[in-house]
């Protein structure tokens, strides 16, 4: 056996001709392909294709963690002019082609994550198989970067799995198991974890010995793929593309690209591989690709611990969280629970009384079997999961817990006496949070005997499927505590944000007074259908009112209530939800709200006859244009102006914070980058300017009447960038 050390890869070839390449980038939790393992990939090509005694190369990860995360996105978003961009992808595509062109078979063993320039290397091989277990995704999410894969995935992946499984891939940026991608024929096997060493000897001794690794995709499936690829049904199938893709082409042009190029891998040549070069240049400078590249980066820094605590990050992490307490089982409290379980966490929740537990249990029940069925686990493995939660009714149980969550419901006085109750249980060490959407912290600590092991978490709801936490410093929380909690969040699959303790925190207050224009606007007449309609076109995933109901109206009225000592302007916003309160109409869960849900399809109410009273409508005015409609400019400037005085107040440190938090706790139109990216391509002068304008039109809530310089640098260099626009 003969081996070679690079530094990022391991070369040994045995005496039965099977050169194994094992990758490991060294100081990267996943690996990543960059410059110097294309470099050593491009130096191991020379010795394969100058040797005619291998019989197999074999790519796989020497880390446990994955195969690829992908291209090193910090080099894509260091990139400055054209030309770099085509030196860039032209080499990686010449890396892959030389691959794909050896005269040896090859085959990429998958585990883990298999993403992006990942998926496309292991594309330029002949044969791929894949460890069939949950950590296992495989996929080209470049799409969500505003970008489309660069180094021929647009080109092999449609030849092999054919036109509306690439479409479908490449369009959504989704990843797929194991099983999932066997079944399309994008791996040769799905391989369970208990037969993958065997099967893994015994494939490689079958490639090895010259014999073909059949594939497994069903006679049905193959007609499917050469149906698709006639020209006459692919021209259709491409046409319904380009009209779908045209509506959001606009905010995400990697659509329209995308398609442009797949249509071209069907061409004869390889000018296919021309066409996705020069799209993938052109995405990598509009506004979208720059938006969510910081975005991309703004998600890895919130979930790193030394970015929010940095004297804490060599302190305590010996001892993570692993054992938590839950108080109360309802929708939050289970959902809490359930997350937590699903990524090995031990769970126990608090009721009050055997039916309670009874309640809880069901819906443990419920949550888990929605999630075996999503991830098509084993019965075994279902068990495991259930196993992992217990309920009790007594306290006691919280006393070997690590972290216990306070989840009941949203009033001071219920959750001060929970917590003191719960305060008497747990060790010295414990730390005790509260699942709170807009309740002072600072306030429950007061009655607390340790006041520094407290601190916020504000899930959002549903539990399973929103991305972000924040993670709320009280007056006294310690440094620690906020570590440990960022740290557990991250455990949890989610990205933390931490905001100081202030009414509405960050997304509840920004997102307010957006949601209370929208309902004044249909006081003044407006059109329900119109306003929702127009920030949809804004780049949200809905509009202000439909989501109002969405969240139910009576929990607005309560976040309402929580602002009015900040925000004055919101009182006339409660008089309008106290009114839908009283009479029952709540939204979805209810059947009706600002639109009635007793339809197939949900329709617009009318603003008359759902308002007690209306108010004279605005007169019109003249605006600075600043890219916006005039409904858009409207609902959009109190979110601008709300996050421009978090960040003058210090609820966070710097703009890219609210950024993040925005869109993921809101899915504030992400192209565009969050409220204070708007605020800088608008520019101050012109924000200002406008506002003024608002102010005069509509009244004092637009008024910047704290319209001090602060001292936060991040707010400085936004400013200094709105008066050069």
């Amino acid at each position: 056996m003969t081996m070679r050390t690079f530094k990022t890869m391991t070369v040994n070839c045995d005496d039965a001709g099977v050169m194994r390449i094992v990758i490991d980038v060294p100081g990267r939790p996943l690996n990543i392909i960059d410059a110097e393992v294309m470099k050593e990939l491009d130096h191991v090509l020379d010795e394969i294709e100058h040797r005619d005694d291998l019989r197999l190369v074999v790519f796989k990860s020497g880390k446990e963690s994955g195969f690829f995360a992908g291209a090193d996105v910090s080099i894509i978003e260091g990139i400055e002019t054209e030309d770099q961009a085509d030196q860039l992808i032209l080499a990686g595509q010449r890396l892959f082609d030389r691959i794909e062109r050896l005269a040896v078979p090859t085959l990429v063993e998958i585990h883990g994550p298999c993403l992006g320039g990942g998926l496309e290397l292991s594309l330029a091989c002949d044969y791929r198989i894949a460890r069939d277990n949950s950590s296992t995704k495989i996929g080209l999410p470049e799409i969500r970067l505003g970008l489309i894969p660069g180094w021929g995935g647009t080109q092999r992946l449609t030849r092999l799995v054919g036109l509306k499984s690439a479409l479908d891939l490449i369009l959504k940026g989704t990843h797929l198991d194991a099983k999932d991608a066997a079944e399309i024929g994008l791996v040769d096997r799905a391989i369970d974890p208990d037969r993958w060493r065997d099967e893994l000897i015994r494939i490689i001794d079958q490639l090895s010995r010259g014999r073909r690794l059949r594939r497994r995709v069903n006679v049905q499936r193959r007609l499917f793929k050469a149906i698709q690829h006639s020209e006459l049904v692919r021209r259709k199938i491409f046409a319904m593309a380009r009209r779908v893709t045209t509506k959001q082409n606009m905010h995400y042009p990697a659509l329209q690209a995308a398609v442009h190029a797949i249509a071209d891998s069907f061409r004869s040549d390889s000018s296919g591989y021309d066409t996705e070069r020069e799209e993938f240049k052109k995405l990598l400078f509009t506004p979208t690709c720059r938006n969510l590249l910081r975005l991309f980066f703004s998600r890895e820094k919130a979930r790193q611990r030394h970015t929010w605590t940095p004297k804490q990050d060599h302190v305590i992490h010996d001892h993570p969280i692993r054992k938590i307490g839950v108080v109360g089982g309802g929708v939050m409290g289970t959902g809490i629970a359930h997350c937590a379980a699903t990524r090995g966490f031990n769970v126990m929740i608090k009721e009050v009384d055997p039916s309670t537990v009874d309640h809880a249990r069901k819906r443990i029940e419920g949550l888990v079997g929605d999630y075996v069925r999503h991830k098509r686990l084993d019965s075994d493995a279902a068990k495991r999961l259930l196993s992992s939660v217990k309920f009790t009714t007594d306290s006691i149980a919280f006393s070997d817990a690590e972290c216990v969550v306070e989840a009941v419901v949203e009033r001071m006085d219920v959750k001060t006496a929970v917590l003191d109750q719960v305060e008497q249980f747990v060790s010295n060490a414990a730390i005790v949070a509260t699942n709170t959407s807009a309740l002072s912290v600072t306030e429950m600590a007061r009655s607390m005997q340790h006041p520094e092991r407290f601190a916020g978490l504000h899930f959002f709801n549903p539990v399973g499927r929103m991305e972000l936490v924040e993670v709320v410093r009280g007056e006294r929380t310690s440094d620690a505590t906020v570590a440990k909690l960022v740290g557990f969040v991250k455990a949890l699959g989610k990205t933390p944000v931490v905001t100081k303790d202030s009414p509405g925190f960050i997304v509840n207050r920004i997102l307010f007074p957006y949601l209370g224009e929208a309902m004044l606007m249909v006081q003044q007449g407006d059109d329900i259908r119109e306003i929702d309609s127009s920030m949809k076109s804004f780049g949200m995933p809905m509009g202000p009112l439909r989501l109002l109901d969405k969240v139910g109206l009576d929990v607005a009225l309560h976040v309402a209530r929580t602002l009015q000592s900040t925000m004055p302007a919101v009182s006339s916003v409660i008089g309008i939800l106290s009114d839908l309160v009283d009479r029952g109409e709540l939204g979805n869960k209810t059947g009706k709200g600002f639109y009635d849900y007793s339809h197939k399809r949900p329709r617009p109410r009318s603003g008359r006859k759902l308002l007690r009273y209306f108010v004279q409508p605005p007169p019109s005015i003249d605006f600075i244009d600043d890219g916006l409609e005039p409904m858009q400019r409207r609902l959009v400037y109190p979110m601008l102006l709300e996050a421009k005085r978090c960040l003058a107040e210090g609820v966070v440190e710097e703009g890219w914070a609210i950024d993040l938090a925005m869109v993921l706790g809101t899915g504030f139109a992400p192209h565009r980058g969050g409220p204070m990216q708007v605020l800088s391509s608008i520019g101050m002068a012109h924000f200002h300017a406008n506002l003024a304008r608002l102010t005069l039109q509509l009244g004092d809530r637009f008024a910047d009447t704290d319209a001090i310089t602060p001292t936060s640098s991040g707010f400085s260099q936004l400013q200094k960038q709105g008066d050069r626009s």
